[in-house]
């Protein structure tokens, strides 16, 4: 029988109508439930649920258990009664109890985070199967698995290249200063370094959604396809588009430095960064001299050594293994 069954020869036993060939039918199920109170285990607030229904069902048949009396037969039967509802009172309360508790579980994910040294560059898989490398001083935090989140969602400072695993029904975010990044599977590059104004996002395959907000609020957004880049500049607060007919963007995770017509001083900073290296000049002069050259998967030493070679009059010279005397002059 089922609750609905069970809970209409209820009533109409109470109320008196119930044939003797039905009550023999509720004798024998509620003598189901009998003899299992002993060593039964309440959820919190069951006993006292209990208490009511059997009150309920006591003032509805019109008597009252007195104190040190022994169970009348109809008590007993009462008592059944309530155990038969309550079958589904208990179950009732382990899948409210079950479905409470869940939530907290869910919040308990813990956050990894993992950070590069000038110089160092980290190759970091997912739990998704997104493949992220991390160029040098940069730090990413995520959590440990995307279970249970409705979107999977970064924090990035500096800049990472993102091969995103497709997700159609769980969006890909990157959360940088003032921009938000959001992909359903793709490729791109983001840079944020703090020394930078611009926020930047480049398309490598795939479309990816970019919104910037303001300061005052207002939320911009742009959309990219491959070979195109969102710039944000922290100084003048917009959000620029632009298409691009290079993957010079890529030149730091294909190990490429490339020194376009730059200063002496702009090329010391791209050493320091790319080698964990500090750069000294013997006099200012040196700073605007210029360079122009490409690299691949070079040592320093070759770097230096190049560098040395086409600027007549210009040498360097080590301190220690970390810092480097720029020295001489130039002729530009």
């Amino acid at each position: 029988m089922n609750e609905k069954e069970i809970k209409h020869l209820i009533d109409k036993y109470l109320e008196g109508n119930c044939t003797q060939q039905e009550e023999e039918l509720l004798d024998r199920v509620l003598d189901s439930y009998d003899g299992q109170e002993e060593d039964e285990v309440y959820f919190d607030g069951e006993k006292e649920i209990k208490e009511e229904i059997y009150l309920g069902f006591a003032e509805k048949a019109g008597i009252v258990r007195e104190a040190k009396k022994a169970p009348t037969p109809f008590y007993n039967y009462l008592v059944k009664v309530a155990a038969s509802l309550l079958i589904l009172v208990g179950l009732g309360s382990a899948v409210y109890l079950e479905s409470k508790t869940q939530p907290e579980q869910e919040l308990a994910q813990s956050i990894i985070t993992k950070t590069t040294e000038w110089g160092q560059r980290s190759d970091i898989v997912l739990s998704d199967g997104t493949q992220i490398t991390l160029n040098a001083g940069s730090s990413i935090e995520f959590p440990e698995s995307f279970e249970g989140a409705p979107v999977r969602e970064v924090t990035l400072n500096g800049e990472a290249f993102f091969e995103v695993a497709k997700n159609p029904n769980k969006p890909f975010l990157i959360k940088t200063e003032g921009v938000t990044t959001k992909v359903l599977g793709t490729s791109f590059n983001v840079n944020s370094y703090a020394f930078n104004d611009h926020i930047s996002v480049t398309v490598k395959t795939g479309k990816v959604q970019v919104q910037s907000t303001s300061k005052n609020g207002q939320v911009n957004t742009v959309y990219l396809l491959p070979n195109e880049k969102a710039e944000y500049s922290r100084e003048k607060d917009v959000m620029t588009k632009s298409k691009l007919d290079n993957d010079n963007y890529l030149d730091w995770k294909n190990g490429i430095i490339r020194f376009n017509d730059i200063t002496f001083l702009e090329a010391s900073e791209m050493l320091s960064r790319w080698y964990g290296i500090h750069v000294d000049f013997e006099n200012n002069k040196l700073k605007n001299c210029h360079v122009t050259a490409r690299y691949e998967n070079a040592k320093l030493q070759v770097v230096l050594e190049s560098i040395k070679y086409a600027t007549k009059g210009m040498d360097y010279q080590y301190i220690d293994q970390e810092n480097i005397l720029f020295k001489g002059f130039c002729k530009n």
